[in-house]
């Protein structure tokens, strides 16, 4: 399973998880790797979809774009929104941490495409698209 972060989600989350804490079972990817940061969801969208890649973003708003939702549903993304857009890299990290294994479930057992927001606790709720 590979979790790419988008280039909304930053790279301090992704390089601590793969340069310190590397997971196991999973690889992490993260957007500005593999696409140019002005390249619009819409472009990479199919691109990590045809690639089987789960989506962690921060835009809760992401769902709600024709563009971008038109893109999760023709190839098949699996999308998971972190709570903390405005907090700190901190916080936002313990989000995810308290998500993790909640994520790894769901991407495990829900059909693509999904998208699901992930609370500050780490609970899921999903996001009908």
């Amino acid at each position: 399973m590979i979790l790419f972060f988008d280039r909304n989600a930053g790279t301090a989350i992704p390089k601590a998880l793969i340069d310190y804490l590397k997971p196991r079972g999973i690889s992490i990817e993260f957007h500005q790797a593999h696409f140019d940061m002005a390249a619009d969801d819409d472009v990479w969208l199919p691109i990590v979809g045809a690639w089987g890649w789960t989506v962690i973003g921060q835009d809760y708003n992401f769902h709600n774009n024709s563009p971008e939702l038109a893109a999760i549903k023709a190839h098949n993304v699996g999308a998971f929104y972190l709570w903390g857009a405005e907090a700190t890299k901190w916080e936002t990290f313990r989000c995810f941490a308290r998500g993790y294994d909640n994520i790894l479930q769901r991407t495990e057992i829900t059909p693509t495409p999904f998208v699901f927001k992930v609370e500050r606790g780490g609970n899921l709720n999903e996001v009908y698209i």
